[in-house]
């Protein structure tokens, strides 16, 4: 399999896990010349539209009179420091605010660094989810350039976390199997999915998955690429699977409808045919690339 880079896979930086761990350092690199910064509403990016502006300075920083003590650092590339921080679009009228979803169909950078703006929605959105302890109560602080928080009451550390998902290609001969989960848009079929649970490896994830959603039992499964999903903070592991047969048993409660696509029809499809009565995700999703990897064998 030629190499295959789903949307937000690509992530150039050093992550500076060395500076983390000094206060100091971490402040001298904020300073510093070139230094740039994301700034992020919940999963929304706030740019400056008319210069088409992704990247901002300190002096913006300043300009905009943020809070320096809720700056994440995120990394290095080529010389250049990059930080991250959480803002409400209403303190800076004139920049505006863009989903994620929506900001990378435009051209305000190149795709080799979407990784980096997942990285800072990720983790700025696990911030604004702990910011009271889970232990006691008790509001947090940020530590560790952003990697950390600490309670001041009961002293318990919280680090960032993601969540596993696993999402499958499923196979029975040139037949691939999608469906459309009860939250879907009309006609929007996908790859099944789910998370991992506790105590369990991928491969059983994905059969249990499988099994529960569609009543289908699932073998020869297997590992290909990954995808962070910063909504609001996940890793999108896509696998493979045989099935052991085309029944379907749906869970009505997760899955609205499920269908058996042949490759030809799928190929069409993914090729922009509008001849069929369902409709597949968007080039940012990795279902689209486990199709697209199957259709192209």
């Amino acid at each position: 399999m030629k190499n295959l880079y789903p949307y937000f896979s690509q992530n150039p930086l050093d992550r500076l896990d060395q500076v983390r761990y000094d206060y100091d350092d971490f402040l001298e690199l904020i300073k510093a010349k070139g230094s740039l910064f994301l700034l992020f509403d919940a999963s929304d990016i706030l740019v400056d539209e008319k210069n088409k502006k992704t990247f901002f300075t300190y002096e913006n920083i300043e300009e905009y009179n943020l809070n320096k003590e809720d700056i994440v650092l995120l990394g290095r590339f080529e010389n250049v420091n990059y930080f991250t921080i959480s803002v409400q679009n209403k303190q800076i009228k004139e920049l505006n605010k863009i989903s994620l979803r929506e900001f990378v169909n435009f051209d305000y950078i190149n795709e080799d660094k979407l990784g980096i703006l997942a990285q800072a929605c990720s983790v700025l959105n696990w911030h604004n989810s702990h910011k009271f302890c889970s232990s006691c109560g008790k509001q947090t602080i940020i530590k560790r350039a952003g990697w950390k928080r600490d309670c001041p009451s009961c002293k318990k550390e919280h680090f960032p976390r993601v969540d596993s998902v696993v999402i499958m290609l499923v196979t029975f001969g040139d037949y691939c199997l999608i469906g459309q989960g009860v939250n879907f848009k009309e006609n929007r079929y996908s790859c099944l999915a789910g998370y991992v649970e506790s105590g369990e490896t991928l491969e059983d994830a994905a059969k249990r998955e499988l099994f529960e959603e569609a009543g289908i039992i699932g073998y020869e499964v297997e590992y290909m690429f990954s995808q962070p999903w910063p909504f609001p903070s996940t890793l999108m592991v896509g696998m493979r699977m045989k099935a052991a047969s085309q029944e379907l048993k749906l869970d009505k409660k997760e899955i609205a409808d499920a269908i058996w696509v042949h490759k030809n029809d799928m190929r069409k499809v993914l090729n922009g045919s509008c001849e069929y009565d369902f409709s597949i995700p968007s080039k940012i999703a990795i279902a689209r690339n486990l199709l697209e990897v199957w259709v192209n064998e």
